[in-house]
């Protein structure tokens, strides 16, 4: 059975030729089935692991600090007798400074070394740490009396390092010129061109230590995860440092499309080959899904916000991507759809086709009005998705606030914070309720105020008229609104319910992903919803998907309720699989339950026709003058 996982031990046995890479471990705590590795440990605390299941415990790094040190000492008094040798050290600081054996002790380990040995250290040097050199930047002194000679290499001004290194003490800096004692103090190039060399050098050691170490966490976890590449060397990942959780992904996808497109092999351990190529597959596979869900999300985040209004409202911004509404999701609603096109989306993504003379600067403002259920909100979103602007949805509980004036102070952010963050769509969802006309005598007074502060910044002396900005305003009150803000709403147009043929339309998008059945005829069953609003359909469409699942639950009833008179165990309950497809019937049953919410002959239609014919698109205008001017 052996030990869990975090056990705590230390190794006793290891073998040079140990061909099934088992290693005695003495473990902290008794192991179910352990031994006592012949006497080296006590009874039930010692196990023979493999080895790739054992991992370096860190908690005690002094202990682990000390041990390295001891093994490289050991090596290199092994590899000197060989010939002439040169260790590199690299932030020796690193190395020493966690080591509580005494560094006198180290010293003389030091001292023994044979001669034709030099050890080299690397540290950086802050700018309060600064060292004098001569001239010639070298700074050369004796070590001990020992022929080696020990150099520590000191860059002056590489700004960019870790900033913990400000918390090195004095003592263990001082115990570190001792071991140290010959320094080269070097600077960097005063040549622009030898300087600009250098900083490329630098660049390609980064992306070279970067691929490396990638390469080196990608075969960490094919081992441990019994998978096996061959040509891993050839996967050079220089422009990130992979995460755990990263190469976990990678590896992943790596195997999913290896199964998919090769045939399955396995090494003679039975471990399973995969290639480079399937590992670059997973690589893209993680990449494209970071640069979709990352990108806009980064985009918003660097935005310099001028307040705290303007960083509150940044957090109620959509970014396109995150909305997932398309025209192609809207069925009927054609002449909106190529008019929002042409007003919205054109000047948002060709701005260049719009710069010519004056008159053909961007809309600054859009009107959807209609009755309730008819699709405004999302084609609002649609709006906002296919022109790849960000969305700011407005109600009156972003922009208000208890204390006297800060409501003016969000208006105002509204708009500077949708120039900054351009294309922008400032939504406002029944609009009517914020921007009301302000002649109603009971209004307060920070209303009214709120009101002008609007207007203002949409559409005043200081608003460029090249600003992609849009506002979008949906209600099915429009006549309601007060009368400077219908002026500031120069496109007006009207949502109405759909007739019988866009209806089939609606039902297409609506049941494009549902199972129907052959009797099922979305032409009958759009000529008998009459006067039904997009919402109305999608209602009566969810009531009759509920009807197979009822019969289904019917079903498991009486199937449990005879199994149990017999005397036989419950019988398993059935799946999606089992449910049939949707008939006309249920939706002529979903017809008796979901009626119409608006009716065509209500005074609220009539006042929207009304309206519509004075103050929308197509309207006569002959009814009566206009009480403002344009």
């Amino acid at each position: 059975r052996g030990p869990s996982y975090g056990y705590r031990g230390r190794v006793m046995l290891a073998f040079e030729e140990n061909g099934s890479s088992k290693i005695g471990v003495r473990f902290d705590k008794q192991i179910p089935d352990g031994n006592d590795l012949g006497g080296l440990c006590e009874e039930d605390h010692g196990f023979f692991c493999s080895a790739e299941l054992l991992r370096p415990d860190f908690s005690g790094s002094e202990e682990v600090e000390r041990l390295a040190m001891t093994e490289l000492i050991e090596v290199i008094s092994e590899e000197s007798k060989i010939g002439s040798l040169i260790v590199l050290l690299k932030d020796v600081e690193k190395s020493f400074t966690g080591i509580t054996e005494s560094f006198s002790s180290l010293r003389n380990k030091l001292e023994l070394l044979p001669p034709g040995v030099l050890i080299i250290g690397s540290h950086t040097q802050m700018d309060s740490r600064k060292e004098k050199a001569h001239p010639g930047g070298f700074l050369f002194t004796k070590f001990a009396s020992s022929s080696q000679t020990l150099f520590d290499l000191f860059p002056d001004s590489f700004g960019s390092r870790l900033h913990e290194r400000n918390k090195e003490s004095p003592k263990a800096m001082k115990h570190l010129n001792k071991l140290f004692p010959n320094k080269i103090s070097i600077q960097l190039p005063q040549d622009e061109a030898l300087l600009t060399s250098w900083k490329q050098q630098l660049d390609r050691d980064v992306e070279t230590l970067k691929a490396k170490s990638n390469i080196g966490s990608i075969r960490t976890f094919l081992n441990r995860s019994a998978i096996e590449c061959n040509d891993l060397e050839e996967l050079f990942i220089k422009d990130q440092s992979l995460t755990n959780e990263n190469v976990d992904k990678i590896v992943g996808y790596a195997v999913s499309y290896h199964l998919k497109h090769n045939k399955v092999e396995t090494s003679k351990d039975g471990k399973l080959i995969i290639t480079s190529g399937s590992l670059k597959h997973g690589l893209d596979m993680l990449q494209s899904i970071h640069s979709d869900n990352k990108s806009s999300k980064k985009s918003l985040k660097d935005v310099a916000t001028e307040n705290e209004f303007e960083k509150r409202l940044l957090a109620d911004v959509i970014p396109p991507n995150d909305i997932g509404v398309t025209f192609d999701d809207i069925g009927a609603l054609e002449n909106v759809k190529e008019t929002l096109k042409e007003l919205v989306m054109l000047p948002l993504q060709r701005p260049e086709l719009f710069c010519k003379g004056q008159l053909t600067k961007p809309c600054k403002g859009i009107l959807l009005f209609g009755p309730p259920g008819t699709g405004k909100t999302m084609l609002a979103k649609a709006v906002a998705t296919e022109a790849g602007a960000n969305f700011i949805n407005i109600s009156m509980s972003s922009i208000t606030s208890k204390w006297f004036g800060e409501g003016e102070k969000y208006v105002k952010a509204v708009f500077s914070l949708a120039s900054k963050i351009s294309p922008s769509v400032i939504f406002i969802d029944e609009v009517d309720s914020m921007l009301g006309r302000r002649e109603n005598p009971g209004e307060h007074e920070a209303m009214r105020k709120m009101k002008n502060e609007f207007m203002v910044n949409w559409d005043g002396l200081r608003t460029k008229d090249k600003e992609r900005v849009l506002v979008l305003g949906a209600t099915n009150r429009p006549f309601d609104l007060d009368e400077a803000v219908i002026r500031r709403f120069p496109r007006r147009l009207m949502v109405n319910l759909p007739d019988a043929s866009n209806r089939e339309k609606i039902l297409k998008v609506i049941l494009a992903k549902e199972e129907l059945g052959q009797d099922t005829d979305l032409e009958s069953l759009a000529n008998m919803t009459d006067g039904y609003s997009g919402s109305d359909l999608k209602n009566l469409c969810v009531t009759a998907a509920h009807y197979p699942i009822r019969e289904i639950l019917e079903k498991e009833k009486k199937e449990k309720n005879v199994a149990k008179s017999e005397g036989r165990p419950e019988p398993a309950l059935h799946g999606s699989e089992d449910v049939r497809p949707l008939s006309l019937d249920d939706f002529k049953s979903a017809h008796e339950q979901v009626c119409a919410s608006v009716s065509s002959d209500s005074a609220n239609m009539n006042e929207l026709v009304q309206w519509n014919d004075l103050y929308g698109e197509g309207g006569s205008r002959k009814k009566k003058a206009l009480s403002y001017f344009m």
